[in-house]
């Protein structure tokens, strides 16, 4: 009975990763990435283990809903980086999708906002035509780099995902800009 009551996000994501030859697994509950981005009112699906390419792991973080708001996931994809940086000087920038009529328009434009301490990573995104397309189509996107939950970057979208060969190459591209960041 339980089984059947279980959010089978992470089993789904799984399955559409390995159906591009990701080659994904699902990882044992209780591991310290299942703390990434999670917060009291959120709670942790687990983590899906990537062994190839710059993006290592991906943790699943459910808010439950109420009678007033449908539940949310996101998923935060973990990017391991070991260069050295200033713990003051986290990195910390988002995606704003303008429409075209306030809160159910069309989304016709997407900015960048927040601040990236010299690295290049708002003119990088803000400049791939790719990226801001797919942002359009898929959701808000938030990156940060921080030491404290995770040594590396984390690139957070704000929606389940069922990955197209073009969506992962993209997430991809995006990891590749972040670690090619000064």
């Amino acid at each position: 009975m339980k089984e059947k009551l279980r959010d089978k996000t992470r089993d789904k994501l799984t399955h559409s990763l390995n159906a591009l030859g990701v080659g994904a697994t699902m990882a044992e509950r209780g591991r310290p990435e299942e703390r990434i981005r999670k917060s009291w009112s959120k709670r942790s699906l687990g983590v899906i283990d990537i062994p190839r390419g710059p993006i290592r792991c991906i943790n699943i973080v459910r808010q439950d809903g109420s009678q007033y708001s449908p539940p949310q996931w996101w998923l935060v994809l973990c990017i391991p980086d070991e260069r050295p940086f200033s713990k003051r000087r986290e990195v910390k920038i988002k995606t704003v999708r303008k429409k075209s009529f306030p809160l159910f328009g069309k989304v016709v434009d997407v900015a960048w906002e927040g601040d990236d301490y010299g690295t290049g990573l708002l003119r990088n995104l803000a400049n791939d035509y790719t990226v801001k397309s797919w942002i359009k189509k898929t959701g808000n996107l938030e990156v940060r780099r921080d030491a404290e939950e995770f040594r590396g970057w984390t690139l957070q979208v704000d929606k389940r995902l069922t990955p197209t060969r073009q969506d992962w190459d993209i997430i991809r591209k995006i990891a590749d800009y972040l670690l090619s960041s000064r």
